[in-house]
């Protein structure tokens, strides 16, 4: 007996959902590489294999695709920072740190995007500009959350959070932002970005700082 093929308003739908993706897999593949200040529609869906009618379709201008974009990009670290937000099996200040770890293995490996929405950003991008913006009440106000639960636990030191968050994401990103600056601009240090890039990017390296950062803001134990 014959396969059923799939009724004609599922496959509709199914072949506008596969357009969208492709649509957003290949931004994500052009923002790593030239960043959303250089992204054009047309080259966007030539790289697509889709008509510009399609992009019009789906995403209306390249604005709401650039939001549409960025959203995409986050998505799986707010995800996954979320569920580590409320992992039973943490301890405050324990929590704090796999937060904070969790964002920085993302931004290693994410390394090239991020580079270039800074740059972005500085350019002027509107949707990069406007992501930005979002961010103040995702992971910020949730790793801020998290080390005001551990200054109740008496694990961290009193002050206020954001201060404190502030702290210890410059001390774990300070490097790698020094680094990628240093390498985007020809101040002639080659040699110097390369070498704090090495220092800043490895894993072991990211959580040797965020160490010291804990250390930094945790409670002293007193001796006996």
């Amino acid at each position: 007996m014959p396969a059923r093929s799939a009724p004609p308003a599922r496959r509709a739908r199914s072949d506008a959902s596969s357009t969208r993706e492709r649509l957003l897999r290949s931004g994500l593949r052009l923002a790593r590489r030239d960043g959303l200040r250089k992204l054009t529609v047309r080259a966007l869906a030539a790289h697509a294999g889709v008509n510009l009618g399609s992009f019009v379709y789906h995403f209306g201008s390249r604005d709401a695709f650039s939001d549409a974009l960025m959203e995409r990009w986050y998505a799986p670290l707010w995800a996954q920072l979320q569920d580590t937000g409320v992992d039973p099996t943490l301890a405050p200040l324990a929590r704090v740190r796999a937060l904070v770890l969790c964002l920085f293995d993302w931004v290693a490996a994410n390394r090239a995007f991020v580079g270039h929405l800074l740059l972005d950003v500085a350019a002027g991008e509107p949707a990069a500009q406007r992501f930005m913006r979002t961010l103040a009440g995702r992971h910020p106000a949730l790793i801020a959350g998290a080390i005001r639960d551990a200054q109740a636990a008496g694990q961290v030191v009193a002050g206020e959070p954001l201060h404190l968050m502030a702290f210890t994401l410059a001390a774990v990103g300070g490097p790698i932002l020094i680094g990628h600056g240093l390498a985007s601009r020809p101040l002639g240090m080659p040699d110097f970005a390369r070498a704090m890039l090495a220092l800043a990017l490895p894993r072991a390296q990211i959580e040797q700082r965020l160490d010291w950062a804990i250390a930094g803001i945790g409670v002293k134990k007193e001796a006996p």
